[in-house]
């Protein structure tokens, strides 16, 4: 089974409040490590990842590396464009 696949079987029902609430964190605060993003959501740490995972086959953020190793994650440019969808 591929990440994909998991994914769609952990995630049966989108929570669009929980997508919002990421979306608003990321154009926020920018960059951000999956810890913070989980912390500042109100959600569990397994739970955020799950949603993460989902908005990056839904190409809306990116993540990076910094110098220390830790992954960083920060919406892109349609991740961008979806949040000032969202804010109206």
């Amino acid at each position: 089974m591929n990440q994909h696949e998991s994914i769609k079987k952990e995630l049966k029902r989108i929570d669009w409040n929980i997508i919002k609430r990421i979306l608003k964190y990321l154009h926020n605060d920018g960059k951000e490590k999956k810890t913070n993003i989980a912390m500042k959501c109100n959600m569990s740490y397994d739970n955020c990842v799950v949603y993460l995972n989902w908005l990056e086959i839904m190409d809306l953020i990116k993540r990076e590396t910094d110098e220390n190793g830790f992954e960083l994650i920060s919406l892109n440019h349609k991740g961008e464009e979806l949040f000032k969808k969202l804010k109206r």
